[in-house]
């Protein structure tokens, strides 16, 4: 109870902070979002998504896992069962945000263990060459969960020498863990408009409510304080390079 306090009053300090240092972000060419799980992406960027695509920019997404760990100790559904059922979500709600099927790729990164020596590097190396995006979106280096963090340094190694590609971060788990260290002067603001709120909105409960048959969401249980955060109607994005 104490905890979440602490974190209610921490999400709203961050979101002050933001407001009066960030600047503000406008995508204007192509983009590649790299989302460790199915739901990363929306929780993250919906609002980005939406405004690039309304700019008639074309949106790529690589879900790095199948999110099949959501369910660790919970019950007997398996984890081919979880991974259908995650990335049948991802395919429809990206659909309906606008994302052609064609630029929506899964990798088969073990969730709770994505690493660069893994097998899948190799695909995704050869999935940025392929695209070649002019930006791409990774998780903040503060996110808390170690997928989260590999992922970004991952896509880190992949690009060092793709100068011609910009880098951001963005935040999902960002608001929800005790991260301070923050670089705000690379800090940009994406100010959604109503109908992009209320879309990502949409999304992120299309991700979160639908159930299992264990009675726990397919996403897991994740905390109000989280879910709170999120649903905040800017997204708050970290320039790298």
């Amino acid at each position: 109870m104490i905890k979440d306090i602490i974190r209610k009053l921490r999400v709203n300090a961050l979101h002050g902070i933001a407001n009066i240092r960030a600047g503000s972000i406008e995508p204007k060419e192509s983009l590649l979002i790299i989302a460790p799980h199915p739901d990363d992406e929306v929780i993250g960027c919906a609002g980005l998504i939406q405004r690039s695509l309304n700019k008639g920019n074309d949106v790529y997404v690589i879900i790095l896992t199948g999110g099949e760990a959501s369910h660790n100790g919970c019950c007997g559904i398996t984890s081919q069962e979880l991974i259908t059922a995650r990335r049948g979500l991802a395919i429809n709600i990206n659909r309906k945000l606008g994302i052609p099927t064609k630029n929506l790729f899964f990798l088969d990164y073990p969730d709770g263990k994505i690493s660069y020596n893994h097998q899948e590097t190799d695909k995704l190396s050869r999935l940025i060459k392929n695209i070649h995006p002019h930006a791409i979106f990774i998780p903040h280096k503060g996110e808390g969960w170690n997928d989260h963090i590999q992922a970004g340094n991952i896509i880190r190694r992949i690009t060092k020498e793709m100068t011609d590609i910009r880098l951001y971060e963005y935040c999902v788990w960002f608001w929800y863990y005790n991260t301070w260290k923050i670089d705000w002067k690379n800090a940009q603001l994406l100010n959604m408009t109503k109908e992009e709120h209320l879309r990502k909105k949409e999304a992120i409960d299309k991700y979160i409510y639908p159930k299992a048959p264990c009675g726990k969401p397919w996403s897991g249980g994740l905390p109000n304080v989280f879910i709170e955060a999120n649903y905040w109607n800017k997204e708050l994005y970290f320039k790298q390079k």
